[in-house]
């Protein structure tokens, strides 16, 4: 049943993706007949770099869980499998989009026989997107800086680098909230209180009281306690960061370089820091965007940001279209027959765990 449903959503997904419209040189297209046409003038030898980028990508993702995880006593894992594994979750999150929630699912459900907390790998997953967030951070105010010193913006293009600069400033003082937060027991009490009544009230109320508590404080307590603890043993031996850090950084790059192999494609290499700049705006609008894996706005923010930063329009609209569609169906082809394999090898079902769930084989 659920390879089922996973189908049904990979085929809307892909449906909504390849259909949505575009415009180039004037006139309207579908991303896939726009793909289509755009791969007629690209230097197609330079454009199937994106394969061994892709699966680099990945692997660079596994690696910011997994240096954590090999430091666990026993804990080893092939780089086939890692990278196996990478490629599943990427999939999961295109075809059940949930801001990573139906990955992080997936991962605690993978890794059963590591025989690690469900509250452990969250808190692993949750540094994964914090070092990935302020790696493009970093990212889009180098490129803010080459963009002015270089002079190439757009007339009028300041309001995309002062979005830019704000996007990126509110995501650093998420993560700098986040980290008062878990650094003292009394806040991730509260949280943890807070979060219970909050939601539980939430329930209630679009339940029209039929359910009057969805979540259980002493389960909520002890998920958070998890999490808290796994931050305590990481912060008395800092060392561990260096690892997922290096990874985390290399990762953001590798999706940037994504668009960037696709614009040397096009013979503009030199748009690297309006995608830069782009992807980091758009990448945060795709985030809130109720579409399949943000389609409409991912591509529309990220094509008008580049804009404005001085790329050329129709240069911006490929670029991005082009990426896009590749990306999808890169990730439909290596991910979901392993993601099958994965289904059909193991008796127990891939369900969202309780929080703060012990997990073992």
């Amino acid at each position: 049943m659920l390879s089922v449903i996973t189908l049904v959503l990979v085929g809307v997904i892909a449906y909504g993706a390849f259909t949505s419209e575009t415009v180039i040189d004037g006139q309207n297209m579908t991303m896939i007949q726009a793909t289509w046409e755009a791969l007629k003038s690209m230097n197609i030898w330079v454009l199937l770099v994106l394969i061994p980028e892709q699966v680099l990508m990945y692997y660079a993702a596994g690696q910011i869980y997994f240096a954590f995880l090999r430091q666990r006593k026993g804990f080893t894992i092939s780089t086939p499998k890692l990278t196996r594994i990478s490629l599943e979750i990427n999939f999961v999150n295109h075809a059940i989009p949930s801001g990573g929630v139906s990955g992080l699912a997936y991962l605690v459900w993978r890794l059963k026989e590591m025989r690690i907390t469900a509250g452990q790998i969250s808190f692993i997953h949750v540094l994964r997107y914090a070092i990935c967030a302020l790696a493009n951070t970093l990212q889009t105010w180098i490129a803010i800086i080459v963009v002015i010193a270089t002079g190439v913006m757009a007339a009028n293009g300041e309001w995309a680098l002062l979005l830019a600069g704000a996007v990126a400033l509110g995501i650093e003082a998420v993560v700098l909230v986040a980290w008062l937060i878990v650094r003292k027991q009394k806040n991730v009490d509260w949280l943890s209180d807070n979060a219970v009544k909050i939601i539980n009230r939430i329930v209630r109320k679009l339940t029209h009281g039929k359910k009057r508590k969805f979540l259980k404080e002493d389960t909520v307590a002890n998920f958070f306690a998890d999490l808290r603890n796994y931050y305590l043993r990481i912060m008395r031996n800092k060392k561990t960061l260096w690892k997922p850090v290096i990874w985390g950084m290399f990762y953001s790059f590798l999706e940037l370089a994504t668009y960037w192999v696709v614009g040397c494609a096009l013979g503009h290499p030199e748009i690297l820091p309006q995608i830069m700049i782009a992807e980091g705006v758009a990448s945060v609008v795709g985030t809130v965007m109720v579409t399949p894996g943000g389609v409409g706005g991912y591509e529309g923010a990220m094509i008008a940001i580049m804009v404005a930063t001085g790329v050329d329009l129709n240069i911006a609209t490929i670029t991005v279209v082009v990426t896009r569609v590749c990306v999808l169906i890169g990730t439909i082809v290596t991910g979901y027959p392993f993601y099958q394999a994965a289904l059909l090898s193991r008796k127990d079902k891939f369900v969202a765990p309780e929080e703060g769930e012990t997990i073992s084989d």
